[in-house]
């Protein structure tokens, strides 16, 4: 009889010692005594099986946990990534202790949307509660960012508890437990942390916003907008924190605005990263890259509304993930190879934020476990990102304020030289007049009418007038190479030389190789062409000598054809030893000769050569005064400028015999 209630009292001990519910097979009961006064993982206790479809009532789950082969924690915080199916949790839970304890069971991720407590007390009272993202959140039996089911635990009593999750974001499920007042500290805390890394990321955007109405800058505009996007707004989704401070009983807002802010972050990224490196300038390929991957979130954005949840979230999860290295790639790049300053810090900043968002998305996707660096890992390169953006943002504007100076003061450097070459040109100008003459010569029975239109300022062309004797007049024109002060000296160097050979030549041909005597060699390899004639007006005689320069043209008003004339010869400073050859051609009264520098050939280029519309114009032109085709070329001249400035010089000597 002794040994008989000796049995049943042991067994009786062992019952309310060492209780195990049947509802909850094979898992080690959690003494209440075991959490220390602390929040407690249960990972260690859990068993879980999947169902799909979802199972909704507690007979159904127990049902199940009682017939399916269970799988257990074994001390691993449950994380199954991107998933469809429900997944069902339970443990128990003994107290222990020889008093009321009332405690909290919560789970720290937020982004599950259907979450369903269940608990089983000794007395057969079942309380229930389901919450998640896409329930209110007055659902929740405390106001925390995750989802929390409080409980009430009788001295000796033992609970089991069913816990059912789904989510179409990934599923990560780290169960706590933990008495009420220790559940109240670790939530503070919580929120105190939240709020010293909003506090950080909302002064750095009010600072860099200010800093932008002062520098005008734009790439502080993009990278308050990137703050505002990712480090705020973003954050309030990932972090659950939009439920409870702006949409409490808005759960379908909160639910789908998650992947709308997901890729408008995933937007900003790109124009602050394009500012911030100036790729513009530095990098035009990858320039355009990032503008035609900007694309492609927008093009997401607009599919939201036709394309399921869990499948964008997906898309922004491997978008996200391979921008990250694309990014930290140009970074480094653009920073070490192209060695742009503040890149370096868009690097450093990058890479934390490269860090804690590639552990977010792997723990996210199931590759990495969820622990503490992997939750928080996120939030915390964006925080340290905040800080050193705003010091490459600060050298940005150093590097670009430097080189605005230099772009300044390279400015004045040249207004200087255009002051001081436009002073030479007008010392040129002056110098180029003085060689042309102030005075056409008169002669009875001869009109002269002479015409000199730079291309610029100063012109390469000259040509001179001068009488010998009583009948005769010898003219020279010539087309000097290039434009400038060098043209106008070079033109100044043939006036001396012309004016010495005047002493003694007295035909063409001589005035051409004497000049040439005195300039080949001293031309500095340039070359001059140049047409030289004698009008003997008693004897009616033309004389021509060409060197390498356009021909003259003869006509009069009974002419049915131009005649061109032009001697050979080459150009003036192509060899000392030069011989030019002269033709004589007979002069009646109404000839005229035109001599003229190749630039009139340009006005009359219209898709055919300017030399063959020239002669027919003249032809058509053939009995008109000097005076009227004078006019005539200079019409052409001012519609020809109206399209656009020449592009070389004109000269011409209009010739009429009375």
């Amino acid at each position: 009889m002794k040994q008989t209630f000796t049995f049943i009292l042991l067994c009786l001990l062992h019952t309310n010692i060492f209780p195990n519910s049947g509802s909850c097979p094979n898992t080690p009961i959690l003494p209440l005594s075991s959490t220390y006064g602390s929040t407690y993982d249960l990972s260690h206790h859990l068993a879980y099986f999947t169902a799909n479809p979802a199972i909704h009532s507690v007979a159904g789950v127990s049902h199940r946990f009682q017939t399916n082969a269970l799988q257990k924690s074994e001390g691993v915080i449950p994380n199954f990534g991107n998933t469809e199916k429900q997944y069902w949790f339970c443990f128990v839970i003994h107290n222990d202790e020889n008093q009321y304890k009332r405690i909290i069971t919560y789970i720290k991720y937020p982004l599950l949307d259907d979450v369903k407590f269940f608990a089983l007390r000794e007395s057969g009272e079942i309380k229930e509660n389901q919450q998640g993202r896409r329930f209110p959140f007055e659902n929740r039996d405390r106001d925390y960012r995750g989802f929390s089911f409080a409980s009430d635990l009788l001295p000796s009593e033992t609970v089991t508890y069913f816990v059912g999750v789904k989510t179409d974001s990934s599923v990560s499920v780290p169960l706590m437990v933990a008495e009420e007042k220790n559940f109240d500290a670790f939530a503070s805390l919580d929120t105190l942390l939240q709020g010293i890394y909003f506090g950080i990321v909302g002064v750095m955007t009010i600072y860099n916003l200010f800093v932008y109405f002062m520098v005008r800058d734009k790439a502080y505009i993009f990278y308050v907008l990137y703050l505002f996007i990712s480090a705020i707004l973003f954050q309030f989704s990932l972090q659950g924190l939009l439920p409870v401070l702006f949409f409490p009983n808005s759960p379908e807002l909160v639910y789908n605005a998650h992947n709308f802010l997901y890729f408008l972050f995933l937007i900003t990224c790109f124009p602050m990263s394009i500012t911030f490196m100036n790729l513009k300038e530095n990098a035009p390929r990858i320039y355009k890259w990032f503008l035609g991957l900007t694309i492609i979130p927008i093009i997401s954005i607009c599919l939201l509304p036709f394309l399921p949840y869990r499948l964008m979230n997906q898309a922004g999860d491997i978008f996200s993930f391979l921008l990250a290295f694309f990014a930290l790639f140009v970074s480094y790049y653009i920073a070490f190879v192209i060695k742009f300053p503040p890149a370096r810090f868009y690097f450093s900043g990058y890479l934390m934020v490269i860090v804690g968002g590639l552990a977010t998305v792997l723990k996210y996707m199931g590759f990495f476990p969820v622990n503490a660096f992997t939750e928080n890992a996120f939030q915390i390169g964006m925080a340290i990102e905040v800080l050193l953006m705003a010091f490459g943002l600060g050298d940005r504007i150093s590097v670009v304020r430097k080189e605005k100076d230099k772009i300044q003061m390279k400015a004045e450097i040249n207004k200087q030289k255009l002051i001081a070459y436009g002073k030479e040109l007008k010392l040129a100008q002056k110098l180029q007049e003085s060689t042309l003459p102030q005075i056409l010569p008169k002669f009875p029975g001869l009109i002269i009418k002479t015409g000199y239109f730079p291309a610029s300022l100063v012109g390469g062309d000259f040509y001179d007038l001068t009488v010998f004797g009583k009948h005769q007049i010898c003219g020279l024109i010539a087309d000097v190479t290039g434009h400038g002060v060098p043209a106008a000296i070079e033109a100044a160097m043939l006036k001396i030389a012309y004016m010495q050979t005047l002493a003694f030549a007295n035909k063409p041909g001589k005035v051409l190789e004497s000049i040439n005597v005195s300039l080949a060699g001293n031309y500095k390899n340039q070359f001059l062409t140049a047409s030289a004639i004698f009008i003997d007006l008693e004897l009616k005689q033309l004389k021509v000598a060409n060197a390498g320069h356009p021909a003259l043209y003869k006509f009069n008003e009974h002419s049915t054809s131009i005649e061109v004339i032009r001697p050979k010869g080459k150009l003036i400073g192509y060899s000392k030893e030069v011989l030019y050859h002269e033709e004589v051609h007979k002069l009646s009264p109404g000839d005229k000769i035109l001599l003229f520098t190749d630039g009139i050939w340009d006005l009359w280029e219209n898709g055919d050569s300017g030399e063959e519309e020239l002669l027919n114009w003249l032809l058509t032109r053939k009995a008109e005064s000097v005076e009227s085709l004078y006019g005539g070329i200079d019409e052409h001249i001012r519609l020809r400028n109206k399209e656009g400035p020449a592009d070389d010089d004109i000269t011409l000597i209009l010739f009429e015999i009375t």
